[in-house]
């Protein structure tokens, strides 16, 4: 009687292994982290677990850029990205080896500076993951402070400035010339003078001949008187 018990252990143990290799338990992220959206600035500290991570977006102007400064108050390096929003994706996607970014800086407790040059979404990772494409060895949980500031260049935006104001007076002038011709053009030629003769002469008419002096009379001829 034993050995059928036996048997039917196996067979049972036989199908829970097929039923885990046909409908394997869902996966969990191996990664998490979280995405903020930052309108001009923020300051705060974030304690971040073993392979997790927050992320910053900005949203950039022409001439703006990020200051950042970003310091471990506790544990050991960390990693810091600047991405665009498919980099940010593919870096919180478990699957993904790799992902694109503008800027890494790898493997550092403190990070200070100013990034710019670009356009568009751009967000800063804070990282404390074992991500392939990272510098930084994970070796537990830190605290982070975080302080990052959006602002824009004076100088470009002054350059911007007259630019936009050199373009627009060159089309107000253009537009003056073509309403110019325009009107020129329904106005139509001007109407035709009216004939009133023949124009007077410029020139003087020849002085009329002066009249045959009549002879000079003689002395009486003798005799007379």
């Amino acid at each position: 009687m034993a050995r059928p018990r036996g048997a039917v252990g196996v067979f049972l143990c036989i199908l829970l292994g097929l039923a885990l290799t046909l409908f394997p338990a869902p996966a969990t992220a191996h990664h998490q982290g979280t995405v903020k959206a930052v309108d001009v600035s923020i300051s705060e500290t974030v304690p971040l677990p073993v392979n997790n991570w927050t992320a910053y977006t900005f949203s950039l102007n022409l001439g703006d850029e990020i200051k950042y400064e970003i310091h471990v108050t506790n544990g050991t390096a960390i990693d810091v990205y600047f991405v665009p929003p498919d980099g940010l994706q593919a870096y919180a996607n478990d699957t993904a080896l790799q992902f694109r970014l503008f800027l890494d800086i790898v493997n550092l407790r403190d990070f200070s500076g100013h990034f710019g040059g670009q356009t568009g979404s751009v967000s800063v990772i804070v990282d404390n993951t074992d991500v392939t494409q990272g510098g930084a060895t994970l070796t537990g949980p830190v605290t982070v402070s975080v302080h990052l500031e959006k602002s824009s260049s004076l100088f470009l935006s002054g350059v911007i400035l007259i630019l936009c104001g050199i373009a627009f007076l060159a089309v107000a002038i253009a537009m003056v010339f073509i309403l110019r011709r325009r009107r020129k053009a329904a106005e139509g030629p001007p109407p035709p003078v009216p004939y009133s003769g023949p124009p007077p002469s410029t020139h003087e008419a020849p002085p009329a001949p002066s009249p045959p002096e009549s002879p000079a009379e003689g002395p009486p001829p003798p005799g007379t008187g």
